[in-house]
């Protein structure tokens, strides 16, 4: 229930997030746009909407090379 309304303060962070585009209505709305921010990443228990995606990269990376190390072993038997 929480990742829900994590993932609804998300998007409504978002939508508030283009208005922050011009001078004038970016002191009006960066409050409440920074509101509803913190309060998705407090929702956000388990990190399934604010997942790092630089750590995905990086596992990502880790398993070719290990794969790669793993071959290489292989190749010399």
């Amino acid at each position: 229930m929480k990742t829900y309304l994590s993932k609804i303060f998300y998007f409504l962070g978002d939508l508030v997030s283009h208005l922050l585009r011009y001078d004038i209505t970016s002191l009006i709305f960066y409050p409440i746009y920074r509101r509803l921010m913190l309060i998705s990443i407090s929702l956000d228990k388990n990190n399934i909407v604010w997942d790092d995606s630089e750590k995905k990269e990086s596992l990502k990376v880790d398993l070719i090379a290990k794969i790669n190390s793993e071959n290489i072993f292989r190749n010399k038997r």
